[in-house]
């Protein structure tokens, strides 16, 4: 068997900001602290702020969303053109009376930027037809408004001649986490064009910043009030996610027009779960590396502790972006072993999987009271695992996928802002990797991964950060 190795995830942990209330201290988390000064610790970079990224970007090891490249290589090649879906949702456009609308998801990259804009220079040449962009954010990350507002600012003037802005919100106002109350309330909007309108984003942005809003909370609001709901009119979900719409599209396709009921044409760029066969452009291509295939190229196992609610999601991105049954992976629900660090012990000796990844989160933590015990309670369970490793029977890292930026309330009732920077910790813990002999080099979340391999398997082809020290650094560092 290989060597054993634990990841103990603490998402949504970081390194605590100067502006933020102050949550960390030494005193609540005093075997964190302990193995911050006795063992290899360092900082490492993440660039994402949930799970959902995290878990993309350390399988697949991209830094972007990895369907980008699928139409970077099709607009370089010219061969978007020919995509027979693509086609046929010109000829409806071009043959039908109605509008089309886009939705389309808009990231932090300015790719969405390019890939939108040759789209609809295919689809509407002479601009005879009424195109409208309804833009979903979907970061959880309070500062990402500011390369947002560049995003959009691109989004609003290079492609205002092809397709005006309609709506802006965010993810968690459509997809099948809202509530029906609330997509009611979002196609009344979309029907009469009463609702919130702001023909600064810029300034909305600023809004939602200062009263805490994330991206993915914010609610519709109208930038252009030019467009139409018809009978007639067609939807292109322009999304880069395994976005589910069910309740969406049920509910659009619900509307009628007085007695006569829709006609709306549906078409998508990659597959979006709804309950209607909705054509799309490409399958959501599997990565040719991603944890499962890393795994098997060393001949190891994994074992993922975590929610009962995000085994599928996880499962989908440590596939390759498929959702299989593998016997690489072994999922099991952590939520009993939480406040119980002897049971969580014993499921790490049970298992002999070559790697265990416990995926705790305190981001989803409401109150100040509630992250503070939460992180007390984590280091309980940090210190049962410590002291089972004694006489090195396995290697433990601690880390976080990524940072927090949350308004929290106390005690009191007051709002605090919670800011944990998405420099996170990486402690490497292993009695023959000591900190007398090697360092941890500078690093990303993507790196967790690649070093867990090697030390799994030495003679594998990965790279980690975990380096030996060589007699220059023993020279000038003692």
């Amino acid at each position: 068997m290989n060597k054993k190795t634990v990841l103990f995830l603490i998402n949504g942990f970081g390194v605590e900001k100067k502006e933020s209330y102050s949550i960390y201290d030494a005193s609540i988390m005093p075997t964190f602290e302990e193995l911050t000064k006795t063992k290899l610790f360092s900082t490492i970079d993440s660039k994402v702020n949930n799970y959902y990224d995290a878990y993309r970007n350390i399988s697949l090891d991209v830094n972007e969303l990895f369907n980008y490249t699928i139409l970077d290589k099709d607009i370089l090649n010219k061969t978007i053109v020919n995509n027979p879906t693509l086609l046929k949702l010109k000829q409806d456009n071009e043959t039908k009376k109605g509008n089309l609308h886009i939705f389309c998801l808009v990231d932090t990259s300015l790719k969405i930027v390019e890939h939108l804009k040759e789209v609809l220079k295919f689809l509407n040449p002479n601009r005879d037809k009424k195109i409208f962009l309804h833009c979903i954010m979907a970061s959880n990350n309070l500062e990402d408004y500011k390369l947002l507002a560049e995003v959009f600012s691109h989004l609003n003037m290079d492609l205002s001649i092809y397709a005006p802005i309609g709506f802006i919100m965010g993810l968690s106002a459509i997809d099948n986490t809202a509530k029906q109350v609330d997509l009611n309330f979002f196609f009344k909007m979309f029907i009469s064009k009463v609702g919130e309108k702001w023909q600064s984003f810029t300034q909305k942005f600023d809004v939602l910043y200062g009263t805490r809003v994330t991206p993915r909370a914010t609610k519709p609001f109208i930038i252009n009030s030019n467009f139409e709901l018809g009978r007639d009119d067609t939807f292109f979900f322009f999304n880069y996610d395994n976005i589910n719409l069910t309740n969406f599209i049920d509910t659009l396709s619900g509307i009628s027009f007085g007695p006569e009921k829709n006609n709306f044409s549906y078409y998508s760029l990659f597959k979006v779960t709804s309950k209607l066969e909705i054509p799309y452009m490409y399958e959501s291509s599997s990565a040719n590396y991603c944890l499962v295939k890393n795994l098997e190229s060393i001949q190891a196992t994994a074992l993922i502790l975590c929610q009962k609610d995000k085994i599928n999601v996880i499962n989908y991105f440590c596939n390759g972006l498929k959702q299989e049954a593998t016997n690489t992976i072994t999922f099991v629900d952590i939520e009993p072993y939480v406040n119980n660090p002897q049971a969580l012990v014993s499921v790490i000796d049970q298992f002999n999987n070559d790697l265990i990844i416990l995926n705790f989160e305190v981001d989803d933590c409401k109150e100040v009271d509630e992250l503070k015990n939460r992180l007390k309670q984590l280091d309980a369970n940090l210190k049962a695992v410590i002291d089972n490793i004694n006489g090195s029977k396995y290697t433990l890292v601690v880390s976080s996928l990524y940072g927090m930026n949350k308004v929290l309330t106390t005690d009191k009732g007051v709002n605090a802002s919670v800011i944990f920077s998405n420099k996170v910790p990486f402690i490497f813990i292993d009695d023959f990797i000591t900190k007398q002999n090697y360092l941890i080099e500078p690093g990303t979340i993507n790196d967790i991964p690649k070093s867990i391999y090697k030390n799994i398997k030495r003679d594998s082809k990965f790279d980690s950060i975990v380096e030996k020290k060589n007699g220059l650094y023993k020279l000038f560092f003692k």
